[in-house]
């Protein structure tokens, strides 16, 4: 991921807007792949679609701090990372960090 290990203060914020709303774009789709799966139980697509909603407005918040040059991101990143790692515990893929 572009973004992964940086902080958003040392990449110019043209680069950080850009590959903030990508991430949102590619996470969108994903949530319209879930939304149309029919051979996975409703409550577990209702979680997946719940973590990828987090996720999307996390992205959201995170391209307004962008926008409003508040380069704090510290926060919006963790709580990024927190709902990453609760989509891949929900969708069932682990990693190791």
């Amino acid at each position: 991921m572009a973004l992964n290990g940086w902080y958003f203060n040392q990449l110019p914020d043209a680069y950080v807007r850009q590959t903030l709303k990508a991430m949102q774009r590619n996470i969108e789709s994903a949530a319209s792949e879930i939304e149309a799966l029919r051979h996975v139980d409703t409550a577990e697509r209702e979680a997946l679609t719940g973590s990828v909603s987090d996720i999307v407005n996390l992205l959201s918040q995170a391209q307004n701090q962008v926008a409003r040059g508040d380069h704090d991101t510290m926060e919006t990143a963790t709580h990024l990372k927190d709902a990453i790692e609760r989509l891949s515990l929900t969708s069932g893929m682990r990693r190791s960090t």
